[in-house]
């Protein structure tokens, strides 16, 4: 019965529509029919695309045709704007395209169409067309769903009905939003609304839909952030500019490269992931800013500044505030061509023809890169094209294979671009062919491979051969997919994705190109209609996931590792087949914010699998760590630009504990190595480079690229280096670039051109001297803290006072040969070598490489770097060798060419493939070859290490692999075969039997024929769904591994008087006087001083606290007007020694130099290196009373404190019955001499088992606590800490007072971490009060003065990565080194009082 209805339903379609197609005279020998009616009911109906249009879109139309007798030789319209065309014929059936040229007015529209046959019958139909406007009577609008955020753009899923006839494409508006179908068939219309639209962040958005004949239909939407509560609204912001002085007046600010200038970062307390803000300027309109750093409630974004004046637009709880900027921005323009002479002509040399492009050019090269266009794309810098003189005055000359046969109507021209100037010049082909017959698309297929991919097969006839296939715009097909027959009739098979396919180009060898859309003919008899696989056309809604049917493995997740997660989607709904993706659009896994440029290559589709056991759909995911807190948007992909986004959905994916890190790495510092070195006769050689640190503080660098180039002879230095290169940790590093000058040389400077620096999350910071393309230059700039020093630290000068090459003279080229005259590039092995020689060896700048260029005709080039092989007085020799693309450059030759022969006298060379040409017994060319039957293996889907060993691999000629094998970098594991092996087609094989591994293993493929593949490299992606994030020791983790016994303190008497300082301010326990704060010590008689943050020392982990008396209680004094007293405490760091089991001093490390680096306003860190041991010093500084954990300990921080967490890696011990000591030293300074002084060093008694250390000078202290444990190997174990005074040289005046501590740490293997702080306190009693006090009288006789210094030894030790440094001071010398410079900043200390 519904096989009847569909039949039924299909027959009134075919036959309401084809009676507006009416014949006019009788069907006797011709009969004619629209064909495409099944997929647009309403053809014959047609209505704007825009509601404000006042006319319908073009239409085209495919008629069938068939004949009974006699043929059609013409076909015409008297229709207005309308053509009719000939698309193709099988036997006596004819497919014929009407289409429009105009846009048709409202009304309905009439036109005869005439078809004559060979008989000179005219058959003539009417055609009949409504062009209608819409009908808006009974429109509704719903607007249900949460909007989202992405790029600056709010969208809100909506839905429209009520619009007649049929949903227009487009709806048309007042104001700035935009309004498009969504193509769910729910929620039909989405709507894009600008950061810039929103005037409150409350009040609803007035929309106005605007139709034809100015009929308006208002509706309202929330704003976005009415989905949030005001108390998470950003609230306050602090804004950093780079450089720092970029608001000052009459700063002139040259950009530090090309779209490369200053930047705001705004520091927000915010509890939304995008709290309201925007950066506008006219010249370039708004734009956007980028979350970077921080966590929920603190949280850093970044923007770049225009020239001119600037708004800052930014939320402070509900309200909106503008901050006006004015900058004056020097941009850098892109350098120019200027030629005086271009000329192209075709070289007419045997066998190949070469068609050559000749420029000279006076406008200074500063290194931009050059755009061909030679029927494809090519974009190359030097040396490519290079070919005489030097970067002030220069000849360019490019060689390509001349183009044989060409269609004589096509327009053919040779286009070069530099710097946005173009450059053109037209040719003509040797050839010109008449020949319109475009390739023909026979059938194709479509085959499911995989959860997402589909293997397309087609099957095409073309009389001038297949250039190449384009499948949507990112799919390029070229020779090598030709699986069986030839160019000019054969099979082709390529991989596509159910996203990637909605048409298909050929493009035949003679510019003749047949386009095949979807719902297009492909064959008449039979009926054939090119359509994708029906599992993709089936299109879901949001009913489909509306019943709490999807879940996340886990939820509220934990960030500070990557979470390995998988969503379910349980719905009888959705087809068991349906293909469908999860898309995650953080901004780590979607970086499209910080890289615009290619974004379909930053969507990681990640496939949903039907789970045939549980009746689930099941997607692996991977959430990177350090990434945005809250509600994490996704996307549930189902069909070309089609999906469904998170805020549509009842599920969403939460994150509760990470700190964002969306920033690459940066540059710290950056200093030139042999800035002005000049090469002379007495020096003839030299160094240059740049010495710097690079700092990213949660994810850690991971690796770099850094190149140079010599500003007159274009020399080039590449530099990679990882972490296995640099000198420190992966949060703060150093590493240094070092180029060689010698005799014979010339006068120039280096310049840095290009940085590419990567973190451990893949997340990149650039720098281009020139980036046309990066829009985001500004913000991923690695030099970001160095753009008030301006692009010169990027420039290194050097002089060359004697040139022993002064003439522009070129080198020959004596002989230049290939391995091979012929490339089977269709074959597994299509390796070529090229070896060359050149004269004038003593002139030739040898750490220079030439490069050899290969040309194809259709699919650009191919460069293969050389390899110095030797050198005389007289030659040099060369070579190199390069696998060449499958099917590069079939059926026409390849040409070479060669550039980038530097000399020593500073002028570059190439020779270009007609120069080559003119070289004896050299090849200027070879021919290829296309064999498809050699199994070559081009890629794999992914796959993840607990997957279950079944694996499809891609590639080419698989169609007879009998054998698969599995060969694994684990040692462990024995190579085996593939258990089980299914083919699709000869690009395609699902295998199975891989073991279980999380590291690399190779695949190899052999054929039934014995041939055997190439070996290719499976990297499995680690995936472990029940792994938990692996907690980072620092001060406030979860519990570790304890080695018992902890130490306690021992119970102590309470003392004081009144004891515990009275019943408000403390109380007596077992253990000891426990105090109320804000009361502290053994008596709880003394009180936290609230004292300024102290300002910071960027060179060293001291810390210097001023504090006046104006805090306590005024001192006794003779004089009529009490002097003021000034304290100031200093705490530093002094060394590591290791210490025998008789405690022993062994050897001792004095910390010398330090590298600094600013975490956030309250937190620094410093680094060091002793013995390859690194130590890292976090100095945090607490304005209030915070609680903390460290080594499973609570503490409580007192505010105006200074907590230092001071980790050791690996130390290098004499013996295993060795220990360690940090050794620190504190002093206490004040401007009197007639004082009081007290050092108490003891236990504590508040329950925390520590020790203090208290110096105080008359009624103010500094006062120190040291915990008895430490995490050691990350297990938590007791340490000692033990008073130095005894045995170390101590300053003792009346004016100073020193103390030194020592952290004692048994001997560990990895790590170990200790996390001691100190506060300024005011005590009831002066010093001068207690028995043990230290005093020193004038010649009054006075007895109370105050002692003048006590100093207070445990600061934090910073630990820095001192690169490259080899320190010859004899250890004692050192010490007695520090201790003098102690005492030096101790006097500057009382002489400043």
């Amino acid at each position: 019965m519904k096989i009847i209805k569909i039949f039924i339903l299909l027959f009134f379609f075919l036959n309401v529509n084809n009676s507006q197609l009416t014949p006019i005279t009788p069907e006797t020998t011709l009969s004619a029919s629209v064909i495409n009616t099944i997929n647009d009911s309403n053809v014959f109906f047609k209505t704007p695309r825009a509601t404000a249009d006042t006319y319908c879109d073009k239409s085209s139309y495919d008629i069938h045709i068939k004949t009974l007798s006699g043929s059609i030789v013409n076909a015409t319209t008297n229709g207005v704007g309308f053509n009719i065309i000939k698309k193709s014929q099988t036997n006596n059936e004819y497919l014929y395209s009407l289409y429009s040229g105009l846009y048709p007015s409202f009304g309905t529209s009439y036109q005869d169409l005439t078809f004559t046959t060979n008989d000179n019958i005219n058959h003539t139909y009417k055609f009949i067309i409504t062009c209608s406007d819409f009908n808006i009577d009974n429109l509704v609008v719903s607007t249900a769903v949460k909007p989202f955020y992405i790029m600056g753009t709010y969208y809100y899923y909506i839905s429209i009905y009520g619009i007649e006839p049929i949903s227009p494409f487009q709806i048309s508006t007042t104001d700035y939003t935009y309004i498009k179908i969504s193509n769910d068939p729910i929620y039909n219309y989405v709507i894009q609304i600008s950061s810039s639209i929103v005037q409150n962040l409350t009040k609803d958005i007035d929309i106005t839909l605007k139709f034809s004949n100015n009929r308006l239909f208002p509706i309202k939407v929330e704003s976005f952030f009415a989905q949030f509560n005001e108390e998470d609204l950003a609230t306050t912001h602090i804004d950093t500019f780079y450089p720092p002085n970029i608001l000052s007046p009459g700063l002139n600010f040259t950009e530090f490269a090309y779209q490369c200038g200053p930047v705001l970062q705004s520091m927000v307390n915010t509890n939304i992931i995008r709290p309201y803000q925007l950066i506008y300027a006219r010249s370039v309109g708004e734009k956007f800013t980028i979350p970077i750093k921080g966590k929920k409630g603190n949280m850093t974004y970044i923007g770049m500044i225009a020239n001119g004046n600037t708004t800052f637009i930014n939320a402070d709880g509900l309200s909106i505030i503008n901050f006006n900027i004015s900058t004056n921005i020097q941009a850098i323009t892109l350098p120019s061509v200027m030629p005086i002479f271009i000329s192209s002509a075709t070289v007419p040399i045997n066998p190949i023809p070469i068609y050559a492009v000749i420029i000279n050019n006076t406008q200074p090269f500063q290194f931009t890169n050059f755009f061909y266009n030679y029927f494809s794309d090519i974009i190359r810098g030097w040396p490519y094209g290079f070919h005489s003189g030097n970067n002030k005055n220069y000849t360019h000359k490019v060689s390509f294979v001349q183009l044989g046969k060409y269609s004589t109507t096509s327009q053919y021209s040779f286009g070069i671009n530099i710097s946005a100037k173009e450059l053109s010049k037209t040719f003509s082909p040797l050839i010109m062919v008449d020949s319109p017959s475009p390739p023909k698309l026979l059938s194709y297929e479509f085959t499911r491979v995989s959860n997402q991919k589909y293997l397309l097969r087609l099957m095409i006839e073309s009389v001038n051969g297949i250039k190449n296939i384009i499948a949507t715009s990112s799919i390029y097909i070229y020779i090598d997919s030709l699986v069986s027959g030839t160019i000019y009739n054969g099979t082709f098979e390529f991989i596509t994705g159910y996203y990637d396919i909605n048409h298909v180009i050929i493009n035949d060898l003679y510019g003749y190109t047949t386009t095949y859309k979807i719902g297009d003919v492909i064959s008449l008899d039979p009926l054939v209609i090119f359509q994708l696989p029906s599992e993709i056309n089936y299109k879901l809604n949001i009913s489909n996931f509306q019943n709490n049917n999807i879940r996340f493995l886990k939820n509220n997740l934990n960030l500070e590792e990557d979470s390995y997660n998988i969503i379910y989607v349980e719905s009888s709904d959705i087809p068991q087949d349906k293909p469908m993706s999860f898309v995650v659009l953080d901004p780590i896994s979607f970086p499209i914010e910080r890289d615009m440029s290619d974004i379909n290559s930053k969507i990681f589709r990640n496939p949903f699998i039907y789970n045939t056991s549980t009746g689930v759909f099941e997607c692996k995911f991977i959430l990177p760590k350090n990434n945005i807190f809250g509600n994490i948007q996704y996307m549930i992909e189902y069909a070309p630009e089609m999906g469904l986004y998170s805020s549509d959905l009842l599920t969403q994916l939460f994150v509760n504990n990470t700190v964002l890190d969306n920033q690459g790495p940066l540059f710290s510092s950056f200093e030139k190595i042999g800035n002005g070195l000049v090469i002379s006769s007495t020096t003839p050689t030299g160094t240059i480079g740049w010495k710097f640190n690079i700092t990213d503080d949660l994810n850690g660098f991971e690796s770099g690229y850094i190149k140079v180039m010599g500003t007159v002879d274009s020399s080039t230095y590449h530099f990679n280096f990882t972490m296995n290169d640099v000198i420190g940790d992966k949060f703060n590093c150093q590493y240094q670039i070092l180029i060689n000058i010698t005799q014979p040389c010339i006068t120039q400077e280096y310049r840095i051109v290009r940085v590419i620096l990567f973190d451990t999350n893949k997340i990149v910071s650039k720098f281009n001297l020139y980036t046309p393309s990066l829009v985001t230059a500004s913000i991923v700039n690695p030099f970001l803290n160095f753009l008030d020093q301006g692009i010169d630290i990027t420039i290194l000068p050097f002089v060359c006072s004697t040139l022993q090459v002064t003439n522009d003279i070129k080198p020959t080229l004596l002989s230049f040969t290939t391995s091979t005259t012929t490339m089977d590039v269709g074959a597994t092995n299509r390796t070529i070598t090229f070896d060359f020689s050149i004269d004038n060896a003593s002139t030739i700048k040898l750490d220079q490489l030439p490069t050899v260029y290969i040309t194809s005709l259709f699919n650009g080039l191919v460069e293969c770097i050389s390899k110095l092989v030797s050198n005389d007085s007289v030659n040099v020799f060369y070579s190199c060798s390069t696998e060449l693309p499958l099917g590069f450059g079939f059926p026409n030759s390849l040409a070479f060419s060669l550039y980038g022969i530097v000399n020593n006298g500073g002028y570059y060379y190439g020779y270009s493939s007609d120069d080559i040409y003119d070289v004896p017994n050299s090849n200027y060319y070879i021919n290829t070859t296309f064999t498809n039957n050699q199994p070559v293996i081009k890629s794999t889907d992914r796959y993840y290490s607990d997957d279950n060993g079944e694996l499809v691999i891609y590639g080419r000629g698989l169609s007879k692999v009998s054998r698969v094998d599995f060969i694994y970098s684990d040692s462990t594991l024995s190579p085996n075969s593939a258990t089980s092996t299914t083919i699709y087609g000869s690009s395609v094989i699902r295998v199975g039997g891989i073991k279980n591994t999380k590291n690399a293993f190779y695949i190899k493929a052999q054929t039934s024929e014995g041939l055997i593949s190439n070996e290719y490299t499976v990297y499995p992606i680690y995936f472990n769904s029940t792994a938990t994030p692996k907690p980072t020791p620092s001060p406030t983790t979860t519990p570790i591994p304890t080695i018992t016994p902890i130490p306690t303190n021992p119970p102590q008497k309470c003392l004081g008087n009144p004891e515990c300082g009275g019943k408000n301010q403390g109380y007596c326990s077992p253990t000891g006087c426990i105090c109320y704060s804000p009361w502290i010590g053994t008596t709880c008689t003394s009180q936290i001083i609230i004292v300024p943050q102290p300002s910071t020392n960027t060179t060293n982990p001291q810390v210097e606290i001023p504090t006046d008396n104006n805090n306590g209680q005024s001192s006794e004094s003779n004089s009529q007007e009490p002097q003021k007293m000034i304290f100031k405490s200093l705490i530093s760091l002094v060394s590591l020694r290791e210490l025998n089991f008789k405690n022993e001093e062994v050897k001792n490390h004095i910390f010398d130099q330090w590298i600094y680096t600013p975490i956030d306003e309250f937190k620094n860190q410093y680094f060091t290196t002793v013995s390859n041991t690194n130590i890292t010093a976090t100095l945090e500084w607490f304005n209030q009373s915070t609680s903390i954990q460290f080594a499973n300990q609570n503490l409580t921080m007192n505010p105006s404190s200074i907590k230092y967490t001071i980790e050791i890696t690996k130390y290098q011990f004499s013996s295993s019955l060795n220990q360690l000591q940090l050794v620190m030293a504190a002093s206490l300074t004040t401007n009197s001499n007639d004082i009081c002084s007290l050092n108490q060093f003891g236990n504590t008694s508040t329950g925390d088992d520590s020790n203090y250390l208290k110096i105080q000078i008359e009624n103010h202290s500094l006062y120190g606590r040291f915990i008895k444990r430490a995490i050691i190997d990350n297990i938590v174990k007791s340490i000692s800490n033990v008073l130095l005074d005894s045995s170390l040289n101590v300053v003792d005046s009346s004016s100073s007072l020193q103390s030194f501590i020592g952290i004692t740490i048994p001997y560990y293997s990895d790590s170990i971490i200790v996390d001691p702080d100190f506060s300024v306190l005011i005590d009831s009693k002066s010093a001068s009060n207690e028995d043990d006090s230290v005093c020193t009288k004038k010649n009054s006789g006075l007895t109370t003065a105050q002692l003048a210094g006590i100093i207070v030894g445990s600061i934090a030790f910073a630990a820095v990565i001192v690169i490259g440094a080899v320190y010859i001071i004899v250890k004692r010398n050192k010490q007695k080194k520090f201790v003098e410079n102690v005492n030096k900043k101790m006097t500057e200390m009382n002489n400043n009082k």
